[in-house]
């Protein structure tokens, strides 16, 4: 668990602070204040603190030369940095003692909780604080989505990046095997500088991510550069690499993000060689509509029901269907699979490769043999999922219980804790070391699953559906779809009709289809 100072000579921004934002839900058990820096540092000698929260213009010491102190006296301290002054200086001076972030007052609560996230996802982690820590913050906020327009403009001068670009995409790669990626990443760095704005980091999945921005990206030339890179270098055994497709501004890079994470999360790693994965190259698939109903179904006590479910979705994946081994409709099925897997168990990457060798067995020769794998895929797959769910601990359970039961009520881990008279920073730590995420993410992702439902099978307007999943508005439900998605609730909505709207199933197999109509 956490300890958290807040140093600012103003006591309604110390109140604010204390009493908005939910501190127990991240896992802090004591949240400390002082009113300036000489009285930051008296507690700081007989409390350890985690992170540190101060104000720049205070009297007798000021955040600058409190930061100076910290970094000399206490350098694990994570540090984010409040001003009402909109000057640069002040903002170098905190990169380089190695700040998470800056807010301007006014700050915004949900920009201020998500700072704080990250910080203490940071310290989790035990990442080291570093002059290029506030850089890789904002870019990481930048591809996942999670910054806002006025704050991406006012940090994007500060850092050198060009925001006003005529096309971005994103680039992730992930090692295969033991191996420095430095002077491979370098290279690359250097040989697509010379035609394309290049910026990198490594996201919170220990993936190095690259945003290219220019005129005219060519996927082809950039994955070629890719490619001859790695060979030069004798690396392509330990590189798999994937391309999200080209955005046209930089509000929308967190949609070719999203594309090429998952690309990277739902690959079948074990392949020799360099691996590359293109967004351009793959035709759409509605891998992520069945991961709310694979959800559901895992989640279904009675196995009647299940088995139920199984013959729906083998209906569902028709239109897909082929008589050969490496089936689409197979492959679709394992890929929601695997991206369910990764959103309920973060922690568990090696359900991805249990899941491939599964799938590698069955051999499909006709309608029949297809729809056999699928239940048995998602019977092997029910019982894994349990078998992971079964690794909780019997609270984190009791809590994932009920967020299913309670998500479209207004509720929180506070409403949880006195159900179950747990400590509620214990239970937020417990959570997020258990889950991978905070409590108050599972829960907003577990929203999300519910709103694509109603979004495939209903008519609602985006409004009603925000508010009966149990967001408090809808620009929140929009921000929050984006997230997890990469696309607008309203796009995912024509995503889902045009694909109810495609071929039913390849010529010659019709009269097969009707017989399990």
């Amino acid at each position: 668990m956490y300890t958290v100072l807040i140093t600012d000579d103003e006591p309604a921004i110390l109140k604010a602070l204390s009493d908005r934002i939910p501190w127990q839900q991240f896992g802090v058990d004591t949240l400390l204040t002082a009113a300036d820096g000489l009285e930051a540092l008296d507690v700081m000698k007989d409390k350890r603190v985690d992170l540190l929260i101060t104000d720049i213009r205070m009297p007798h010491m000021d955040g600058i030369e409190l930061l100076h102190k910290v970094r000399e006296k206490y350098p694990a301290t994570h540090c984010i940095l409040l001003t009402a002054y909109s000057e640069f200086e002040y903002a170098r001076t905190a990169m380089q003692l190695g700040v998470e972030n800056y807010l301007l007052k006014p700050f915004q609560k949900e920009e201020m909780e998500a700072t704080i996230e990250k910080a203490l996802e940071n310290i989790y982690t035990s990442r080291e604080n570093s002059k290029h820590l506030f850089r890789n913050n904002i870019l990481l906020r930048w591809a996942a989505g999670t910054i806002s327009s006025e704050e991406l403009g006012e940090r994007s001068g500060l850092l050198d990046i060009n925001i006003y670009l005529p096309e971005y995409m994103s680039a992730c790669i992930r090692k295969k095997q033991k191996g420095s990626l430095s002077a491979y990443c370098s290279a690359c760095v250097e040989e697509l500088s010379g035609d394309y704005e290049v910026h990198q980091f490594w996201d919170d999945k220990g993936r190095y991510v690259f945003i290219i921005g220019g005129d005219g990206l060519e996927t082809d030339r950039i994955a070629k550069t890719f490619s001859r890179l790695a060979k030069k270098l004798g690396m392509e055994n330990l590189i798999a690499l994937s391309l999200g497709s080209a955005v046209s501004d930089a509000d929308t890079l967190s949609q070719s993000y999203k594309e090429a994470c998952n690309l990277l999360e739902t690959a079948d790693l074990s392949v020799a060689g360099m691996q590359i994965f293109d967004q351009s190259r793959h035709s759409i698939r509605p891998d992520s509509l069945f991961i709310d109903k694979l959800n559901g179904l895992f989640h279904q006590p009675s196995e009647e029901l299940r088995n139920e479910g199984y013959q729906r979705i083998g209906k569902e994946l028709l239109p897909f269907f082929e008589k050969e081994e490496t089936n689409p409709a197979l492959f679709i099925l394992s890929q929601s699979l695997q991206r369910l897997f990764l959103q309920e168990f973060p922690n568990r990457p090696e359900i991805r490769q249990q899941l491939y060798s599964r799938m590698h067995l069955f051999s499909i020769a006709s309608l029949e043999d297809f729809l056999n794998s699928v239940v048995e895929l998602l019977e092997y797959s029910y019982l894994l999922f349990n078998y992971y769910f079964d690794q909780l601990s019997p609270v984190i359970r009791q809590a994932i219980g009920y967020i299913h039961k309670h998500y479209a009520d207004g509720i929180s881990i506070k409403d949880l804790c006195v159900k179950t008279r747990m400590n509620q920073a214990y239970l937020g730590f417990l959570f997020k070391k258990e889950t991978g995420m905070f409590f108050n993410n599972y829960l907003t992702q577990y929203r999300i699953c519910c709103a694509i439902q109603l979004l495939k099978n209903s008519d609602m307007k985006i409004n009603d559906i925000a508010g009966n999943v149990g967001f408090s508005s809808a620009s929140y439900f929009v921000t929050s779809f984006k997230k997890q998605t990469g696309i607008s609730p309203v796009k995912y909505r024509v995503l889902k009709q045009n694909l109810s709207n495609m071929e039913e199933v390849p010529e010659g197999d019709q009269d097969d289809e009707q017989t399990v109509r």
